[in-house]
């Protein structure tokens, strides 16, 4: 394994983690319970003690990491620890552009998956490769834009695009191509222009 391809999976990491640790702090810092001042690595153990599914995020991070440095039975292991330990399993073709938000366990990402950036994933979420009657197998999943917002219980199966600023309902099966802008719903899923509602709004904290 040579050290510079290390090295440069190594920085590319941690330029995600960060923008990881920017995503899942936005919460704690608009509430209060982290002071806009501390340092980052205060931030990240505070997200990583605290937010159920950072150390997931962190982990996986970390396989993808070692996938790219050519140490494919690492990576492997670390993918069944953060199963284990979160029930998150994510294979080693699965790759993200930018940050990434797993709300709880239960979520499956798998095939030759791949995420853009500010990409929100809910629990019972299954991100993969088709092997329906109606589709034929392939290892292909999907990819899916940015500032994406996947709901408890979606599914999105095979090679489809998800465009940016995306909304995918709880349980709906995503089955096909979702442009832009849209929000998708059903099962199978049907997409209509999306309108910005409550939860596009900025956080603010509860008034006394």
């Amino acid at each position: 394994m040579p050290p510079a391809k290390l090295k440069a999976s190594y920085i590319r990491h941690r330029g995600l983690v960060r923008r990881d640790i920017e995503v899942h702090s936005q919460w704690p810092k608009t509430f209060g319970l982290i002071r806009k001042d501390r340092p980052g690595w205060f931030v990240f153990l505070y997200l990583f003690l605290t937010v159920h599914g950072f150390p997931a995020v962190t982990l996986f991070r970390l396989q993808s990491m070692m996938y790219e440095a050519g140490l494919a039975p690492l990576a492997t292991f670390v993918s069944r620890v953060n199963s284990f330990l979160f029930g998150v399993t994510i294979g080693n073709e699965v790759r993200s552009n930018g940050a990434l938000l797993i709300s709880h366990g239960n979520v499956v990402l798998d095939g030759w998956t791949t995420l853009g950036d500010d990409v929100e994933i809910n629990p019972f979420v299954t991100l993969g490769i088709s092997n329906s009657s109606s589709k034929p197998f392939e290892l292909w999943g999907p990819t899916i834009g940015n500032n994406v917002n996947i709901g408890t219980g979606a599914k999105i199966i095979g090679k489809v695009t998800i465009g940016d600023d995306v909304r995918i309902g709880a349980n709906a099966v995503v089955l096909d191509d979702v442009p832009a802008g849209s929000t998708a719903v059903g099962a199978p899923a049907r997409h209509f222009p999306r309108k910005p509602g409550p939860g596009d709004l900025p956080w603010e904290p509860p008034q006394e």
